[in-house]
């Protein structure tokens, strides 16, 4: 079939030159066969960004997390969380993983709990747009919209999720915002792979914040392989995060 399609499109005249052609392609393979989602998560590559590197006069790298299999850097925190939860006997097969989650940790959630075979329910506030449903369904997931109300409130998507957990059994609650997790799979992870792709040289790493964790666990990584590097948070006004260093550690909201 490929040796006529070649012909007929005129790219090789015969039979024997299309043998001929086909001697000379090189084939391209991969290291290794990847057992499923699981194995793809992180090794995300990094990319020079010419343009501002060349503005500035310095070399300019992106950690392309968008290449992780669910698209985002939560791929890590959501397969982190719930393989500790199996390491600790949390959560056993056939059990139920439940998170709180208005981005991409309940996308990364759902993906690993199809890879395993878990069953996902997420608590998502009802102002998130329809195409974030809408994927999250698409995977299998179960999701429950309720009203977006403050964290302080006992009915913040947050509460209502553990409660949920609590309630069920062979199951947990991924509580990404406290959970060590999160932060440990960016110290294993994420800050190696940096140190490794630069071999070493690197003066500073900076990107923002949801819960934190990426932030966290590069920074603790870089810092004992050099404490010289520069640990610089871009979060914007109205952040917690940024409330917490404006004012000194005295607001948190």
């Amino acid at each position: 079939m490929l040796l006529s399609s070649f012909i007929k499109r005129g790219a090789v005249n015969t039979q024997q030159q299309a043998r001929r052609f086909y001697s000379t392609v090189p084939l391209y393979t991969f290291d290794k066969i990847s057992s499923g989602f699981c194995a793809l998560v992180g090794n995300t590559p990094l990319v020079r960004l010419g343009k501002l590197s060349e503005e500035t006069g310095c070399n300019i790298l992106m950690k392309a997390e968008f290449m992780n299999p669910g698209g985002s850097v939560k791929d890590r925190a959501a397969l982190a969380i719930i393989e500790a939860a199996e390491k600790e006997g949390r959560l056993k097969e056939g059990g139920t993983v439940v998170e709180g989650t208005a981005g991409n940790t309940g996308i990364g959630m759902a993906h690993v709990c199809a890879s395993k075979g878990y069953k996902c329910v997420i608590y998502m506030p009802n102002t998130q747009s329809q195409e974030k449903f809408m994927m999250l369904r698409a995977l299998g997931a179960e999701v429950r919209a309720v009203p977006a109300v403050p964290y302080e409130d006992p009915n913040n998507y947050n509460h209502i999720a553990k409660r949920e957990a609590e309630r069920l059994d062979n199951a947990i609650w991924g509580n990404q915002f406290d959970n060590t997790a999160n932060r440990l799979a960016h110290y294993h992870g994420t800050g190696p792979e940096i140190w490794q792709q630069t071999g070493g040289k690197i003066d500073a790493f900076t990107c923002g914040t949801g819960t934190g964790g990426t932030f966290a666990g590069v920074s603790l990584f870089l810092k004992e392989k050099n404490p010289n590097v520069k640990m610089i948070l871009a979060d914007p006004p109205g952040s917690v995060l940024y409330g917490y260093f404006k004012t000194g550690g005295r607001e948190i909201r």
